[in-house]
């Protein structure tokens, strides 16, 4: 695990076991809210929570917060799934993926998903958890206030990503690239891909913020959010990051702030000055050696190699595909267990069925949350608004580059930022003279 240069890294595991315990109570007893904080604080740290799987339930950390703020929510005669527009499509999706586990272990002669341990099982739970994070945020927070905190305990959770992996690459030679240079940080088995994910969508929420605060402190505050994901996401060497990042910018440029476009033309046209030389050099391994007539690199090459082979596996079965999670389980091409494009990933393992759900249910996130932007008079919710619709546009670009969806501590966010759109619609709605959620 990167160290954090905290000074409590002997005590840390069981300081953050007993906040486990103490949120959960509190959750409980007194505030549903304090459960959703420090679920959002913990969740890109998922190196500091292996260090709680030798506890009794350690390995259930998030399981247990989300539980002590529902039943908080319950006990106190509460909506623990609020009204939105996405209610019943997350519904459908969650079930369609369970009835294509059935299937995935009868294509592959597999043991039926009924056991906790069987490992496909546990992964489409931690995938389809996550959806609840969005209702139980928009339940457990009831004000702008409270919202603010919790957007402030994600900037803080994102300073201690960032800062870790500061203090590891500032320890490299970064001169020049190369594969043994690069670092999954605190992310743990999402990669180092996942983190320039989170690193986008960090980035585009705080950017679509910084474009409708007004206070200096908060602004400059921003920016140095900003400038320390900035780092990040260099020196990730992630070029589906880098493209995803300029998709975010040409958003942003384009409903709120033409400076962005101003600042995308010049890195356009700049950038072999401006960046780094090893991330230079990382771009410029796309085209492969024309020497050898290569017109792409050796990975470029094989992410075609696999969408082929994706492709051809679909025509077993269009309309629902091979089950859920079974590509890397088929061993179809070397050591490959990812397509590297989530897009063909969920075509191939759920059909045209289950890839025409995910795209309908981007579309209702985008939606939602350029309804906000637009329709709040209030310049905070519009930024929250804002910051969510161009989230959904950087992930909708690095899932492209593969499965950047179905990790908790990358995606979470997602969801957790979905709870504030929901919780600001309902604000919003809510003033005279507002239409109503639909």
């Amino acid at each position: 695990m990167p160290n954090l240069h905290f000074g409590l890294e002997g005590f840390a595991p069981l300081l953050l076991y007993l906040a486990m315990w103490t949120a959960f109570a509190a959750s409980i007893f007194w505030r549903p809210a304090v459960g959703v904080y420090l679920l959002a604080l913990t969740l890109p740290l998922q190196t500091g929570r292996y260090r709680l799987f030798d506890l009794p339930l350690g390995s259930h950390f998030l399981d247990i917060l989300l539980l002590g703020t529902i039943i908080g929510l319950k006990l106190k005669n509460e909506d623990v799934i609020p009204r939105s527009p996405v209610n019943g499509l997350l519904l459908l999706f969650a079930i369609y993926c369970y009835l294509s586990l059935w299937q995935g272990s009868l294509f592959m002669s597999a043991p039926l998903p009924i056991d906790l341990a069987d490992p496909r099982l546990s992964d489409w739970k931690n995938y389809v958890e996550m959806f609840l994070f969005a209702p139980v945020v928009a339940a457990a927070l009831k004000d702008r206030r409270q919202v603010t905190w919790l957007l402030v305990t994600i900037c803080l959770s994102m300073l201690v990503v960032n800062r870790s992996y500061y203090s590891l690459m500032s320890e490299r030679n970064l001169a020049h690239f190369n594969y043994d240079v690069r670092d999954d940080g605190l992310v743990g088995y999402a990669g180092v891909n996942g983190l320039a994910a989170l690193e986008v969508m960090f980035s585009a929420f705080m950017l679509g913020m910084y474009c409708h605060v007004t206070s200096l402190r908060a602004r400059l505050a921003i920016l140095v959010l900003l400038a320390t994901s900035a780092y990040c996401l260099l020196f990730s060497f992630s070029r589906g990051g880098y493209v995803a990042m300029l998709a975010v910018l040409l958003v942003i440029g384009i409903l709120r702030k033409r400076s962005l476009l101003v600042l995308l033309l010049a890195l356009l046209v700049s950038w072999q000055t401006v960046l780094p030389t090893a991330v230079q050099e990382r771009i410029l391994m796309t085209t492969g050696d024309a020497q050898e007539g290569a017109m792409l690199d050796s990975s470029a090459q094989e992410r075609l190699s696999l969408w082929q082979d994706a492709f051809d596996l679909l025509k077993q079965n269009p309309v629902t595909g091979t089950g859920f999670h079974t590509y890397e389980y088929l061993g179809r091409v070397g050591p490959y267990r990812d397509t590297h494009n989530y897009y063909v990933k969920v075509l191939v393992e759920t059909g045209f069925v289950g890839l025409l759900m995910f795209l309908w249910l981007l579309l209702r996130l985008a939606r939602m949350g350029l309804r906000l932007f637009r329709t709040a008079q209030d310049g905070f919710w519009s930024g929250v608004g804002l910051g969510f619709f161009a989230l959904v546009c950087g992930a909708v670009v690095v899932n492209f580059f593969g499965d950047r969806w179905t990790y908790q501590q990358i995606d979470g966010v997602i969801w957790v930022l979905l709870g504030c759109v929901i919780r600001g619609q309902m604000l919003v709605d809510a003033a005279p003279g507002s239409a109503p959620l639909s």
